[in-house]
């Protein structure tokens, strides 16, 4: 006699995490389109093409809004790391349950693997990929795995980048904007650019993340598997 197997829904979790994944993805394109109207602010009152009472009355309005759109940002990204476990620990289950596929990590290191210092760099990747070569034996993993990993890690690391380029560029003593360097100007051009690269790639790497998690669901999703 065989009975069906228990397997845990992922694809509400699923549903659930694409959306966050797109909202996070909106805000950072707003953050981004925002940076650069707070540059061409700066850059056209030191220019003098702007005049005063328009360049303060942008940054009022601009200041407060790039900080807002990327707190939110990083709330909702926070959002969706924990509804990301709480899936891989779902699908993890699903997959031990009818693949003999072997997995590198036990299962807390679902979310063990993304706070414990210096193996956060790779075995978030690790858990992902070994759910994905299980859930699909065949086609031993997939390369968007690794691909959603480099493009994630390479964001963070030109955000920060552009973030301590600037600060260290850019001196605290002005009384005026007239009294910045054309370096310091420099600077804000370069830590908008950077910013515009960070943001793209977190939306690659947005993107890569949503498929492969709505691929893994659907296979999933097809099982109908029983147990003696």
């Amino acid at each position: 006699m065989s009975r069906p197997i228990a397997f845990r829904a992922v694809r509400g979790l699923a549903s659930t995490l694409v959306t966050l994944i797109a909202m996070v993805l909106v805000l950072e394109s707003a953050v981004v389109a925002v940076r650069w109207l707070g540059y061409l602010s700066v850059s056209g009152r030191y220019a003098g093409t702007v005049s005063s009472a328009e360049y303060n009355a942008s940054r009022d309005i601009m200041m407060p809004l790039e900080v807002g759109l990327w707190l939110l940002s990083l709330l909702l990204m926070f959002v969706a790391w924990i509804v990301l476990v709480v899936w891989m620990l779902r699908a993890r289950g699903n997959a031990q349950m009818v693949s003999p596929s072997p997995h590198h990590l036990s299962t807390p290191w679902a979310f063990w693997g993304w706070v414990v210092p210096v193996v956060s760099l790779w075995l978030p990747p690790l858990f992902l990929h070994d759910i994905a070569k299980a859930s699909s034996p065949q086609q031993r993993g997939t390369p968007l795995v690794p691909l959603w990993w480099i493009t994630w890690i390479a964001a963070w690391l030109i955000f920060w980048a552009g973030t301590i380029l600037t600060a260290s560029g850019i001196s605290d003593d002005h009384d005026t904007i007239q009294t910045l360097r054309d370096a310091e100007v420099d600077s804000l051009f370069t830590f908008s650019l950077l910013r515009t690269l960070a943001a793209l790639l977190f939306i690659s790497a947005g993107i890569l993340l949503s498929t492969t998690v709505l691929k893994i669901t659907r296979t999933q999703s097809h099982w109908t598997p029983t147990r003696h």
